[in-house]
């Protein structure tokens, strides 16, 4: 008899269609709720809910009661959690229900790095939610030692109830071809959400500094823009448009990745950065941040150049370094292409298919 579990996250539940293939295969009838746009595929039943990414009580409560009754009309085996406020929102609307939860802690979001007033009120908010649902949740899996060190600290979790498996896995299956890295100009791509926290405008500067020192690249930004702020908005980008294609959202990702030269994500922290692995899988070498998520995967001067946050002018260099140094950029690809083998979706499937199990038997 097939065991039925239920996937809920956010906006990006349809990177999770890979995986369910592994757990339908494993013997699971799969269900995902969450809120893309993207088209499932059979025989996996995609459920859409409202989830409000943004601080919003009254929509939090709203998706907690829909939650209680959904879970309620559908009963599985086990309901599994991604993203940073389903973490937290499912196991509230299931404090007095039995089925076992596990959820992955796919990054701690921006409250965890502003240091505005606001985010501090918002972080006590999230240690109280999380304590409150501390003892309903059967496993906690983080895909990098710093999250789980801050979890431990915290007391959000017992020394029993964790795991640790480094990112979501990435389908090396998938990726046949491999970047040429010939082009007549030298090319970057940045492919992230446009959010002041992802470094862009460390990224816009350093092309900025690296024009001015008579470096003719490309630059390729590749994302939907997801803030309007002092910080980043759409008056910022525009200033830079003369150096660097903003080119928004894209469904050819890949394609792109193949036919850039070497990849930047000068991002200030992440869960783990599942788009390193995609760049290196192509064979991009890749030039990033000396930080959490980014370092669990990427060693300096092994498979990534890696700089500290928030420093354009550090940025830069590197960026000349690695367009300039042929043999440097061939390493640093080579390293990371064989790299990456430990991270595929098949290994990290069996993982998560273990724990599952383990949840229900001991249910």
């Amino acid at each position: 008899m097939a065991k039925k579990i239920c996937l809920i996250g956010g906006e990006d539940v349809h990177k999770r269609i890979l995986l369910s293939n592994y757990l339908m295969d494993a013997g699971f009838e799969v269900t995902i709720v969450g809120t893309s746009n993207i088209q499932f595929p059979k025989p996996i039943t995609y459920i859409p809910y409202n989830l409000n990414r943004s601080f919003s009580p009254i929509s939090d409560y709203k998706t907690v009661l829909w939650l209680k009754q959904f879970l309620k009309k559908n009963t599985f085996d086990l309901i599994h959690t991604f993203d940073t406020k389903p973490a937290f929102l499912v196991p509230l609307s299931q404090l007095k229900t039995n089925t076992p939860i596990t959820r992955t802690v796919t990054g701690l979001g921006t409250i965890f790095m502003s240091k505005s007033l606001f985010s501090a009120i918002l972080r006590k908010v999230y240690l109280f939610l999380h304590t409150l649902v501390k003892n309903r949740v059967n496993n906690t899996i983080f895909q990098n030692e710093d999250d789980k060190n801050l979890y431990l600290k915290y007391n959000l979790i017992s020394n029993s109830n964790y795991s640790l498996i480094l990112s979501s896995g990435i389908e090396l299956k998938k990726i046949t071809q491999r970047a040429k890295r010939n082009n007549l100009t030298f090319t970057f791509i940045c492919v992230a959400r446009l959010v002041y926290e992802k470094g862009i405008i460390n990224l816009l500067e350093a092309a900025r500094i690296c024009s001015n020192k008579g470096y003719k690249f490309k630059y390729l930004l590749v994302g939907p823009l997801e803030e309007n702020s002092k910080k980043l908005n759409k008056n910022i980008l525009s200033q830079y448009e003369d150096i660097v294609d903003i080119l928004g959202s894209r469904s050819d990702v890949l394609n792109l990745l193949e036919t850039s030269d070497a990849f930047v994500l000068p991002t200030f922290r992440e869960g783990f950065s599942r788009v390193l692995l995609e760049a290196a899988a192509v064979g991009l070498p890749i030039v990033s941040t000396n930080v959490t998520g980014v370092r669990d995967f990427t060693r300096h001067n092994e498979e990534a150049i890696l700089v500290e946050p928030k420093n354009s002018e550090t940025l830069a260099n590197a960026m000349v370094e690695i367009a300039t140094n042929k043999n440097l950029a061939d390493k640093l690809a080579e390293n990371a292409l064989k790299h990456v083998k430990q991270f595929s979706l098949e290994n990290v499937s069996k993982q998560y298919i273990a724990i599952f199990n383990t949840a229900i038997n001991h249910n």
